[in-house]
Formats: structure tokens, C-alpha cells, sequence
């Protein structure tokens, strides 16, 4: 890490300085927001909730159910089960159940109507359903300000949701019996008419046995019809239940593909017909071949991915028009999309009998004409007796099966009230609002220190002058105790042992040690007015002059003077101004302020001239420093501000360098900036930037300066008041 990086790392002392400094913004912050939290937590109104728990399990029917091997849907996915609960169709039963819409327009409190859309959206807020963790158990939260009714909405939603899986499960065996008890009537019918059929015509032909090979014949018809039969008829179930299915979905405003789209697609047509010839192959295979044999196995392989094939083509026509994530739907659609594989492998297998039955109706019609139809009504009065048989068998199973139906969600517990509200947490609320005081304070002392342009403390002195010497520390002077002297500003002379005078000794002799030979013309000068620097330039001053080096101070401040209020001079009608137009010789301009310090003068600046920059490019004021070079050991001169008058920097020319006051607290980076940059410019050789006015809060220094000994040897700490002399008026 080099050093530029290194110097601009804030330390922990910097911080706790920091929050020393802005420790009131921090307490007010953290008073305030715990004072909000508080009144929140008392005036908030409180939110009560009731949870129920369900167990779901797999749908269960009864054992006579001879269909579910055919087609069943599990709901074993409890994410899927988590949405149904909260599905538009449940939300909508329980607000019908319990009468919401009137309870809500009673107890609105806004102007807004009441709408049953807008009940929904206020249900779905209030409710939540969670899974456990590894088990099948879902819990549903109902959380409202009225405790009884979120009590009654779980218990309300969890039996609508169990009804909703009943009807889900049912729904399939009712469209069978349904279809079953329209079939046979009409099949009564036709077995009365074949009988009769059979019966006359043996009567008139007097033909009443077949021989061998025509009954072998019918026999193997017979087997065909009624398998073909059979197939049918799970072919017409198959339709009811995917009309049954696609009026559910017309009820949930979606739509979905036909069958006849499906139907007629190339693809499905395709391995629908690939079905028939795996199929006829098959059968022909297991005639010659056993059941174990490779070739048996194979086409019974190819027909089995043929037939996933299939399935996987009809979800894809299915699904390329579902554009939603209802659960309700998306059940109802997975129905749809077995049913639809169903009735293609059904249609398939229905052409592989045909196909099979027609080598046979060729050699019935080599049988003698009686023969023939003998047979032929035989066969019918066969088929129409055994599917009749089915009907009846297939209608009392659906009836059991319907009946044997069981909700997949058991109740495990039902949902209380208590009086004890979930929200808000008061104990919790309280020690968060008490944390957020904290992190706020925090963020508002950074933010208030960070948006505070102004120097603070020396490091950001190095950091704006790019590293340049720091002088000395001068600490905040007590106006109210200073009074009693005569000229109260004048600390080194007032009191030459006190901390503020040691640091204004300190800060002369560290001038001297800048260079390998002491500076003799010192200016003093500041970025902007009322930083010190008058103060400052009169104290080194003294404090050159106490050193037993004689000493000049130069009051150059043409445009507003302060010397001579500093040192309680009379208003002088010469000074500099004087020796410049007119030639007044040098002592008439000396004032000698201190009668305890001979080797002290003063030469104020005496009439304030309309131009003062003119007077100090001129050769005059040169010629006026060379001569007072050869009479003094030190000359300190007192410059206006660099960003008020470019006199500073004019008269820094003659001197030996400059010293730039910068005030705690007051002098703003940028100022400060541009007046380093100013001197940078000019060429004039800055020696070091002082920091003035410090106390406890600006700077770690002032500890060092403000523990001192009394004359008794006791140990004392001086409290700095926030009045400050420090400063030019």
C-alpha cells in the first residue's frame, strides 16, 4: 500500500474522535427513532393469527376401483398442493361460506366500495400456507385484526380445500357411471332384437347347429367383437371425461386444444399407425415365439417407447397453449393430456383388432349362405349378451368406486383464537428500534461529518496541501478569562508559560528549523478573513522578541488593518503607506508598543490606501524590506487573505517564505485548495501551514497542551469555552 493510500485511511481514534465531536447528533438520532418505535408500537393495531395444519396424502380410492390402473393422478407434491389452497376457486367458496362480503363492507374504513375482487386481494394478503420441512404437513396462517375471523377463515379454507380434492377425485368415476347408465338401455334393445332375430330364423330354416370349422370361425369373431367392444366403450368413456374436463376448464376462462386437432395431427397420425403394426406384429410373434423369447421382447419394446412417444407429442399440443401457473388448472390439464394418450393408444389398438378380424370375415364368406347368417346372428346375439354383461359389471364398480372416493387432506388440528397478538412483537419491535437508532446515529455522524466541507483536523490539512509541514497547533484561547489584561490577544506576552503560549513558541521555533538557515521575512497569511492570522503574526512576533531577537511586525493588511487594535495603538497617521507616496523616512514609522521588550516595534499601515496592490509591486516596498533586513533579526509581516486580494502573494515575494494560517472547523477545503495551489503558482515558497483555534473535539493535540502543573504542582485540565479570540474581527 503506498503512502497516499495509507494517509487517507480513517483510524480507530479518528472515529472515536469522529463520534465525540458529533456524539449530540448520534444521541438525538438514537432518542428519536427508539422515542418513533416506541409510540409505533403502542398505536399500531395489533394483528391476530390462527393456523391450522393439514396432512396431505396421496389420492385414495376404493379397492373395487378396477379403472385405476388405466388413468390416476397423485398429488404427491406438496408445493403444488401449497398453491391450491390459495386458489382463486377455494378463496372464492370461502367468501360465499362465510358471508365476507357483508362483514367487510361493515367494518370498512376507507370510502372505496367493496368489491368481491377486492376481498380476494385482501384474503390472499391475509392468508399464508407453509410446508414443513420433510414432511407432508402444511400449515395455513390466517392473520387479521379480528382474531375469530381468522379463525374461521382456516378452518373455513382447510375443509373447502379437502371438498376441492374430493370433487377433484370424484369427478372421473361419475362421468363413468353417467356414461354406463346411457348405454344400457338401449343395449336391452338391441339384445331383445338379436334374440329374436336368432330365434326366428332357426324356426324357418329349421337350422339350428353350426359344424366345426363355422363354429371355430365364430368363436374367433366372437373374441374380436368383443374386445373391439370393450375398447369402444373405454373409447366413449374417454370422451365423456375429456368434455367433462374441458367444461371444467371453460369454468376457469382458460382454453385448450381439441381432439380432433389432436387427432388429425401428422405426428400423432403417424405413430398411431405405428401402434397398429407393432401391435399386429406382436400378436403374430407370440403365436410362433414364446413370451420370453428376444423378438417378443423387442417389438414389446418398441411398442412401449412408441407409446411414451406418443404421449410426450400430446402434451406438447396440449401445453403449447397453456399460459398459466394456477394449480387447479394445471391438474386439470394433466388430466386432459393421460386421457388424450389414452384414447390414441385405445384408437390404435381398436385398428390392430379390426385388421386381424377382417382375415377371418374373408373366410366366412366361403361358408354356405344358411351357414352364414346362422353365424352371423349367432356372433351378434354373442357380442351384444357379453357387452351387456360388461355394462352391468362395470356400472356396480363405478358406483363403489365413486362412493369409496376419500378427501386426500386430513385435518390434524383446527384453528384457535387467542388473545395474544402475533404483530407487532412489542419486545422485539423495541430492541430493533433501539438498533436501528444506533446504526442511523451512526450513518448521521458520518454523513454530517462528511458533508461538512470544512478542515477538521490536520490530516485533512496534509491531505488538501499535499503532505506539506504542519507548523504548530495553536488551542482555543478563553475570551472571558483573558479580559483583565490589557491587550487580552497578546497570550505570549499576557502569560508566557501558559499551553497556548508554549504552542505559539513552539510553532517560532519550528519556523526556523524549516530550512538548514532560519527564514529572517516571515509573511502570515490565510485562505479566507477571520482565521487568526493577525493574532498569530503578533504573538510569533512576540515571542521572536522574547528570544531576545529583534523583532519587526509589518501590519501590510491595507485593505482591513487589525495590528493596531491588537497591540491597542493609537490609529497612527504613518506607516508603510506613508513611506511608499511620501518618502517618510523609516523611523517616524516604527512604534514601539511593549516598554518591557525594547528589541519590539511595530509599523501599522497608516492610511488606508484606494490601490493597495499598486503599493506593494512597488520598488518601494523592496527597498523598504532590504533596509529593515539590515536592521532586524526578524521581520513578520501580516498579509490580507490569498482569496480576498492577490497582496499576499505579491508581498510574499520579498520574504523568505510564507506561513498559511487554516482555522478548525471554519476554513473550507476547497478555499484552502485553491489558495495552496495560488501559492504553488506564484512560486512562492510556503514553509508550513499552522492549525488554528483547536480544542478536545478538532483535535487529539489538545490533550497535550491543556494538562499542565501549577505553580503547586497539581495536575489541572483547563475547559476551553466555544467563545474564541483566536480569529481576526
Amino acid at each position: 500500500m503506498d503512502e497516499q493510500n495509507l494517509s487517507e485511511e480513517i483510524t480507530l481514534e479518528e472515529i472515536l474522535h469522529i463520534f465525540k465531536k458529533r456524539f449530540w447528533w448520534f444521541f438525538i438520532t438514537f432518542v428519536i427513532t427508539v422515542a418513533v418505535t416506541i409510540v409505533y408500537v403502542f398505536q399500531v393495531t395489533p394483528i391476530y393469527e390462527a393456523s391450522t395444519s393439514l396432512k396431505i396424502e396421496s389420492s385414495k380410492t376404493s379397492n373395487f376401483d378396477i379403472f385405476s390402473a388405466q388413468s390416476s393422478l397423485g398429488r404427491s407434491d406438496i408445493s403444488t398442493e401449497v398453491e391450491l389452497i390459495k386458489s382463486r376457486t377455494n378463496l372464492i367458496k370461502v367468501i360465499d361460506n362465510l358471508n365476507l362480503t357483508e362483514y367487510f363492507q361493515q367494518n370498512s374504513e376507507s370510502d372505496e366500495p367493496i368489491t368481491r375482487e377486492s376481498i380476494i386481494k385482501t384474503l390472499s394478503e391475509m392468508i399464508s400456507v407453509s410446508a414443513v420441512k420433510d414432511t407432508n404437513i402444511v400449515k395455513i396462517s390466517v392473520q387479521s385484526k379480528d382474531s375469530q375471523l381468522a379463525k374461521r377463515i382456516a378452518n373455513e379454507l382447510s375443509k373447502v380445500y379437502n371438498e376441492l380434492l374430493k370433487t377433484l377425485s370424484k369427478n372421473e368415476y361419475t362421468v363413468k357411471r353417467e356414461f354406463i347408465e346411457d348405454q344400457i338401455p338401449g343395449l336391452e334393445k338391441d339384445l331383445k332384437n338379436a334374440e329374436e332375430e336368432l330365434r326366428t330364423f332357426k324356426e324357418k330354416n329349421n337350422i339350428f347347429i353350426l359344424d366345426t370349422e363355422a363354429k371355430v370361425l365364430l368363436d374367433y369373431l366372437v373374441k374380436y367383437d368383443e374386445q373391439i367392444n370393450t375398447y369402444n366403450i373405454q373409447l366413449e368413456e374417454s370422451s365423456s371425461k375429456l368434455k367433462a374436463y374441458r367444461d371444467l376448464l371453460d369454468g376457469l376462462d382458460k382454453q385448450i386444444i381439441s381432439s380432433e386437432t389432436i387427432s388429425i395431427n401428422p405426428v400423432v397420425s403417424t405413430l398411431r399407425s405405428k401402434i397398429v403394426e407393432l401391435k399386429i406384429s406382436l400378436a403374430g410373434l407370440k403365436e410362433a415365439y414364446s413370451s420370453t423369447d428376444p423378438k417378443v421382447i423387442d417389438v414389446q419394446e418398441q411398442l412401449k417407447a412408441t407409446e411414451s412417444e406418443l404421449k410426450n407429442q400430446v402434451e406438447t399440443l396440449v401445453t403449447s397453449q397453456i399460459k398459466t401457473i394456477n394449480p387447479d388448472y394445471q391438474n386439470v390439464v394433466s388430466m386432459i393430456i393421460e386421457e388424450e394418450t389414452k384414447s390414441q393408444v385405445l384408437k390404435g389398438t381398436v385398428e390392430t383388432i379390426e385388421k386381424l378380424k377382417s382375415s377371418y370375415d374373408t373366410r366366412l364368406k366361403e361358408l354356405p349362405a344358411l351357414e352364414q347368417l346362422l353365424m352371423e346372428l349367432q356372433r351378434n346375439l354373442s357380442v351384444k349378451e357379453n357387452l351387456y354383461t360388461i355394462l352391468l359389471e362395470k356400472l356396480e364398480e363405478t358406483k363403489i368406486a365413486e362412493a369409496g372416493v376419500v378427501g386426500t387432506a386430513n385435518i390434524i388440528d383446527e384453528a384457535y383464537s387467542t388473545d395474544i397478538p402475533i404483530k407487532p412483537n412489542k419486545k422485539r419491535t423495541a430492541a430493533i428500534g433501539g438498533v436501528l437508532g444506533i446504526f442511523l446515529g451512526i450513518l448521521i455522524v458520518f454523513i454530517i461529518e462528511y458533508s461538512d466541507k470544512s478542515i477538521k483536523d490536520e490530516e485533512e490539512i496534509k491531505r488538501v496541501t499535499k503532505n506539506n509541514t504542519v507548523l504548530g497547533r495553536i488551542p482555543h484561547i478563553d475570551v472571558e478569562e483573558d479580559k483583565k489584561y490589557e491587550r487580552p490577544e497578546l497570550i505570549v506576552f499576557n502569560k508566557p508559560t501558559s499551553p497556548v503560549s508554549e504552542s505559539y513558541k513552539l510553532l517560532s521555533t519550528n519556523i526556523n528549523f524549516t530550512s538548514a538557515k532560519a527564514p529572517k521575512v516571515i509573511t502570515v497569511t490565510s485562505s479566507g478573513p477571520s482565521e487568526g492570522k493577525s493574532i498569530l503574526s503578533s504573538n510569533i512576533a512576540v515571542s521572536y522578541a522574547q528570544n531576545g531577537l529583534k523583532t519587526v511586525l509589518i501590519d501590510c493588511d491595507m485593505r482591513k488593518p487589525r495590528i493596531e487594535k491588537v497591540f491597542k495603538i493609537e490609529k497612527s497617521k504613518f506607516g508603510i503607506v506613508n513611506y511608499i507616496l511620501r518618502d517618510v523616512p523609516i523611523e517616524r514609522l516604527i512604534v514601539s508598543p511593549l516598554a518591557e521588550l525594547e528589541n519590539f516595534d511595530v509599523i501599522p499601515v497608516g492610511p488606508v490606501p484606494p490601490n493597495p496592490t499598486a503599493l506593494l509591486t512597488s520598488p518601494k516596498f523592496e527597498q523598504l524590506i532590504n533596509q529593515l533586513k539590515e536592521k532586524y533579526d526578524k521581520i513578520v509581516i501580516d498579509l490580507p487573505p490569498i482569496l480576498a486580494a492577490a497582496d499576499a502573494l505579491i508581498a510574499s515575494k520579498q520574504a523568505d517564505g510564507l506561513v498559511l494560517v487554516v482555522r478548525a472547523n471554519q476554513t473550507k477545503k476547497p478555499s484552502l485548495k485553491i489558495a495552496v495551489d495560488n501559492i504553488n503558482t506564484s512560486g512562492t515558497k510556503l514553509i508550513g501551514t499552522v492549525v488554528n483555534d483547536i480544542n478536545e473535539r478538532t483535535s487529539n493535540y489538545y490533550y497535550y497542551y491543556y494538562y499542565y502543573y501549577d505553580q503547586q504542582g497539581n495536575k489541572k485540565k483547563r475547559k476551553g469555552n466555544r467563545k474564541s479570540r483566536n480569529k481576526d474581527v
